[in-house]
């Protein structure tokens, strides 16, 4: 990402509407002042009226909805509504310090600064300071770290890899930008497809004798020395560090190495190696192999160590390393077997909805069919967010996100390896750099806790 001073600026007409579906309703009191309120308690409105993008256009998309014009079509809207097209479309209006001048697919996408943001400094400046901010997109990762040594980019944090670290400590004494560890990310994690087109692979993952034997056969210092200079916190699946009501003996629970354990669960659980070759067996007497999908750019080191342990203890492990683009719609269609990403919303389970509820007819992405066929532990977690979704008392709050916490970390339904330190830097001609950002989605997600609307270019 590049700052730049010399920009034009982009209007913002005061006119937006909530999103379709919403249980608030908005009054309009004067010109200054609008009044929300539901039927209902909602714990969470204020968190909701917080973002960013918590209203949209009506003088822009309404003539997109049919409910505004007859001859729209529900379909047409749907595709001018997507996250991209609103973020991302010339000339759309802005909640935002930024609005988008220029979008070139696949290339680059250009804001300039909103001239109608409300927020100011303590002295009463206007923000944002930069006139405009320059996203290139970049699919190499390794691509993105020697333009931002080169100084071709200002900010480097959002696709940055710990395996960096050795070589931007290196280069930092060069005196064009400052190296960062931040806050602890949301780590390696596996996330086994309960309903796997193979049906009894897809009953073997959802034996929980399986899953914790499968998260006891990981050795994660070996990984936190070897691909992560100890920058690691190891721990298993559950609320991660970040968290307020984060548990270290809770994120321990079947977090340690212990592949004696990991066997006599597996053959507790009837899959043993039957023909002496190495692999254990299903209840099919197919053997117990999976592909795992990983992503290219991200994953694939651990990867390949954490499907050594658990060949180790007789599984077989196939990576199919690939492109986001190939991968990321077959975890969507529910097309994989093991898939790995980082650890979605272990700071706040209301972030990722979808990983600790049934949030939808398709969701969480590992369970697809857990609307009509979840367990008990599932669907209890879900009426837990549901009712901390609308209670307003801070101690009732408590209590729901403690018990979706143990919920989750008993039944172990995704495999973490734990959660790094963030690396990113900041080049030097930057000004009002924080020291220390949290790189979780949760907290608006990483390089957005470093809020662009703050940072100035220092006079050369």
């Amino acid at each position: 990402m590049m700052l730049n001073d010399d920009a034009r600026n982009s209007p913002l007409l005061p006119n937006i509407w909530l999103s379709a579906g919403s249980p608030l309703e908005m009054e309009k009191i004067d010109s200054h002042t609008l009044r929300v309120y539901s039927e209902k308690p909602m714990g969470r409105v204020l968190n909701a009226l917080a973002q960013g993008d918590m209203g949209q256009p009506k003088h822009v998309l309404s003539r997109y909805h049919p409910k505004y014009n007859p001859k729209a079509k529900y379909e047409d809207f749907r595709d001018r509504t997507t996250t991209a097209q609103l973020l991302f479309t010339p000339g759309m209006p802005s909640l935002s310090a930024w609005a988008p001048v220029d979008w070139l697919h696949g290339q680059r996408i250009v804001f300039e600064r909103n001239p109608y943001y409300w927020k100011v400094d303590s002295a009463g400046n206007q923000l944002p300071y930069a006139d405009r901010i320059t996203f290139t997109v970049i699919q190499d990762t390794d691509v993105i770290m020697l333009k931002f040594l080169s100084g071709e980019l200002d900010l480097f944090g959002r696709y940055s890899r710990i395996d960096m670290y050795p070589t931007l400590k290196s280069e930092e004494g060069r005196g064009k930008f400052k190296l960062h560890l931040s806050s602890h990310d949301g780590g390696p994690a596996y996330y086994p497809n309960w309903d796997a087109h193979r049906k009894p692979l897809a009953e073997a993952f959802r034996d929980i004798r399986v899953r914790i034997a499968m998260s006891h056969a990981i050795n994660r210092e070996e990984i936190n020395q070897v691909l992560f200079h100890g920058l690691l916190q190891t721990h298993g699946y559950s609320f991660g560090p970040l968290n307020p009501y984060f548990s270290d003996e809770a994120a321990q629970t079947y977090a340690s190495f212990d592949p004696d354990k990991s066997r006599r669960l597996f053959d507790e659980a009837g899959f043993t190696d039957s023909d002496g070759d190495g692999v254990r067996e299903l209840r099919d007497g197919s053997p117990f192999a999976f592909n795992l999908d990983v992503t290219a750019s991200l994953g694939s080191d651990v990867s390949e160590l954490v499907a050594a342990h658990w060949e180790e203890v007789g599984l077989k492990v196939s990576l199919d390393v690939g492109l986001r683009d190939i991968l990321f719609p077959r975890r969507v269609n529910g097309e994989f077997e093991v898939h790995h990403w980082n650890h979605l919303g272990p700071a706040d389970p209301f972030a990722h909805l979808n990983s600790w509820s049934i949030a939808g007819a398709t969701l969480p992405f590992w369970h697809r069919n857990a609307s009509n066929e979840a367990p008990e532990w599932l669907l209890e977690s879900t009426r837990h967010v549901n009712a901390a979704f609308t209670t307003v008392d801070s101690m009732e709050l408590r209590g729901h996100l403690i018990r979706i916490r143990d919920l989750h970390t008993q039944h172990v339904p995704i495999i973490v390896v734990g959660s790094p330190l963030k690396v990113w830097g900041a080049s030097a001609r930057l000004g009002n750099v924080p020291e220390d950002v949290s790189p979780l989605n949760e907290h608006r997600g990483w390089s957005r806790p470093v809020f662009h609307e703050q940072l100035y270019i220092r006079p050369q």
